[in-house]
């Protein structure tokens, strides 16, 4: 009776390190899956982050070419006339507003 209870104990310690051994493979393989996870995903977000910025610098050169630099005006009539501003900024602005416009919302020249 002694050795069959010996035999159950060693039997008893025996599944209990091999649970254990089989606990610490499970353990490792989460983390390992967890952490290939992680650089797959920051992979994905630098992609991500890199054309989100490339996108916006593209926008922002062309808001900062639509813009005129530089207003020069003539006073080609009298002083006193009605007419607040010439034809040629009024299309002036009016083409620089598109311009910004098209760009921020994307959409193509023509």
């Amino acid at each position: 009776m002694d050795k069959a209870l010996a035999g159950w104990l060693c039997l008893v310690v025996l599944a209990l390190g091999i649970g254990w051994r089989v606990a610490n493979w499970q353990r490792d393989s989460v983390d390992l899956a967890i952490s290939k996870t992680a650089a797959a995903t920051g992979a994905q977000m630098e992609a991500i982050a890199s054309d989100s910025g490339r996108k916006l610098e593209e926008t922002l050169e062309v808001l900062r070419n639509a813009a005129p630099r530089e207003i020069h005006t003539e006073v080609l009539k009298p002083i006193f006339t009605n007419v607040c501003v010439s034809d040629e900024f009024v299309s002036m602005y009016n083409r620089a507003a598109d311009d910004t416009e098209r760009a921020l919302s994307g959409k193509p020249e023509n």
